[in-house]
């Protein structure tokens, strides 16, 4: 076994533009790895500005900026220890590129680029998208220099990479550092230590991978894997979606065991949340609790992201934190447990919960919502929609002659109920300073089986990325088993959620009891393989019909196309809204985010000439 000591990884939770911070989290790190004896300490890919700055990583005084702390950095590391850092950097022609700089005290030994970026899909290509050349120099201080993506250091030569693209330009390195700003994404990591593996195989040396931590500019929640290979054997890992702020790694850490899947969402949701409400310094969250699955697994999410902080921050840490958005806790004194002290003395002041009951409510749905918020120990309302409902089809009906009907105007009397419960939970939000979340999923989203200023109401839709079919099963998940904390046998246990399970999804908006998602759109795992086939697998809807005919064979050919079609019908004329919602976090590979996911014409054919086909 090869020496693996004389280095590690650092992950850093970072936030965009805050140089200072970022900068300060990275010495104070190096302190703590040269104490330990490591001399080589690798961070994440642009740690120093943050990964989520957009069209200011254009801007002149950021870039400057993030020169000015790399040369802080050379001037107060400490003595005996190299660190690899990520940063913008605008070459001598203006040009910016994605950097990564080897310092030690008093001494910039070489920066790396970024060769290409044919594999992104995210808004940083347009800010990083110039052709790397060899006359390409960076002035930093008083020196000049090249990019060289294997630099020579005490340790031996160091290769840097980024991706694939800069293979070719690594020579004879004995360690090969990969700094990465990945955004969690199911499956992903595992894909990813497969590459890691490979790679350590093909350069016959150690690969050290390290990336960036929880929700840094809103929507990608980056997975803080760390990981060391060597020989095409995994020989140390982090655990994913680390909790803390900052965080050393090396092989002393050995291989976490990872979490399982549905458990692993909600951690990724959890920790999304969490940011979010330390970004934003909001005094928690404020919830429309609808008893229906959507909003049942929004609250558990937020009660989860609270547990697993504090088991992961430790209490003073994590009461450090909540008391710059408000919050003075008690102390914890460990004659309860982590689950009972966060669910009687955090949650009641962290997250409100509001069941908004209209004329056609019914008990069932009522009695999920108090038992759910119960479970999570949420501080629950309750009150009735009607009386507005009724006043604003009153002053509708006063400019007609003829009076609304459910059977003429059946969305618009849907709606107006859906409207009506935005004003007070936003009034709510709004009155305690607490963060309001939408609970919209992919599946609602992909069809626009939602109420623009209604259910979509809020500054963030925590699981508008999750599918409602995978939604069922992590509520179902959650009811029978709870949900894992850490490997370690922590868990939030839920029970109450099998009420929620029970149901079937309704949007409870019509009268006569009868109303069901499903009714409505079409089954829900059909549609999600749909969503699927078109959008990962890149499918005309001639193709994904012959698809589902085979796996679904309990339908006719005509049923399945007629989903086919009401599908990409409803698909095409809701990107509006996409556009419109709020903030959704990333968590599947087909992701419907207007601005970096599925970007799609506002205005378009409504596939009229794909859907002739099925004909």
């Amino acid at each position: 076994m090869g020496n693996y000591t004389y280095f590690g990884a650092a992950r850093v939770n970072t936030t965009p533009l805050d140089l200072d911070i970022n900068t300060k989290k990275i010495l104070d790190l190096a302190q703590k790895a040269q104490k330990e004896g490591i001399r080589l300490l690798a961070f994440p890919e642009l740690c120093i500005t943050g990964y989520g700055c957009g069209d200011m990583f254009e801007h002149q005084e950021l870039l400057k900026g993030a020169v000015n702390c790399l040369l802080k950095l050379k001037y107060e590391l400490p003595e005996g220890i190299t660190v690899g850092v990520g940063l913008p950097l605008a070459d001598t022609n203006g040009k910016v590129f994605d950097c990564y700089a080897l310092v030690c005290k008093g001494s910039i030994l070489g920066i790396a680029a970024a060769h290409s970026f044919y594999n992104a899909k995210d808004s940083r290509v347009r800010n990083f998208s110039t052709p790397y050349s060899d006359e390409c120099m960076f002035n930093i201080g008083t020196s000049h220099y090249g990019v060289c993506n294997s630099i020579e250091t005490s340790e031996g030569i160091v290769g840097i990479l980024f991706n694939e693209g800069d293979l070719n330009y690594l020579q004879d390195v004995q360690l090969l550092i990969i700094p990465e700003a990945a955004r969690f994404e199911l499956d992903a990591a595992d894909k990813r230590e497969l590459k890691v593996k490979a790679l350590s195989l093909t350069l016959k040396c150690p690969v050290l991978l390290t990336n960036l931590s929880g929700c840094e500019s809103g929507s990608d929640i980056f997975d803080s894997m760390c990981m060391i290979a060597d020989k095409g054997e995994c020989v140390a890992k982090s655990n994913l979606l680390s909790f803390k702020r900052e965080d050393l790694f090396t092989v002393k850490c050995g291989i976490t065991p990872a979490l399982p899947q549905y458990d692993t969402i909600v951690r990724a949701v959890g920790l999304g949340l969490f940011d979010w409400m330390l970004k934003t310094y909001s005094h928690g969250f404020a919830l429309s609790m609808s008893g229906g699955a959507d909003s049942a697994l929004c609250a558990t999410s937020v009660c989860y992201g609270q547990l697993a902080a504090i088991e992961e921050l430790g209490f003073d840490e994590y009461s450090r934190l909540l008391a710059q958005c408000g919050f003075n806790k008690p102390k914890y004194n460990g004659t309860e447990d982590l689950q009972s002290y966060i669910k009687k003395k955090v949650m009641p002041e962290l997250l409100t919960t509001v069941y908004q009951g209209s004329i056609v409510s019914g008990s069932i749905t009522r009695e999920a919502a108090a038992g759910v918020s119960s479970d999570l120990g949420a501080d629950h309302h309750e009150w009735s929609i009607a009386k507005l409902v009724d006043e604003y089809t009153s002053v509708v009906n006063s400019a007609s002659e003829t009076p609304m009907t459910w059977e003429r105007d059946d969305i618009a009397l849907q709606n107006i109920q859906a409207r009506s419960r935005a004003p007070g939970i936003w009034m709510v939000a709004n009155r305690y300073n607490k963060l309001l979340i939408t609970t919209c999923n992919a599946s609602e989203d992909a069809v626009g089986y939602c109420t623009m200023d209604g259910d979509t109401a809020g500054g963030v839709a925590p699981i508008g990325d999750i599918s409602k079919s995978r939604v069922l099963k992590i509520n179902e998940h959650i009811a029978k088993d709870g949900l894992m904390i850490n490997d370690r046998g922590l868990k939030l246990d839920c029970p109450q959620m099998m009420k929620v399970c029970v149901q079937a999804p309704t949007a409870e908006l019509r009268p006569g009891g009868e109303q069901t998602d499903e009714r409505d759109l079409m089954p829900y795992v059909i549609l999600d393989r749909i969503h699927v086939l078109h959008q990962n697998h890149f499918l005309i809807p001639k193709m994904i019909l012959d698809t589902i005919e085979k796996e679904f064979t309990d339908f006719s050919r005509e049923d399945l196309k007629g989903f086919v079609v009401k599908y990409f019908k409803k698909l095409s004329v809701s990107q509006w809204k996409r556009e419109r919602g709020a903030t959704t976090f990333h968590i599947e590979s087909s992701d419907l985010n207007a601005k970096n996911g599925f970007v799609f014409p506002l205005l378009n054919d409504g596939f009229r000439s794909l859907l002739k086909s099925l004909d």
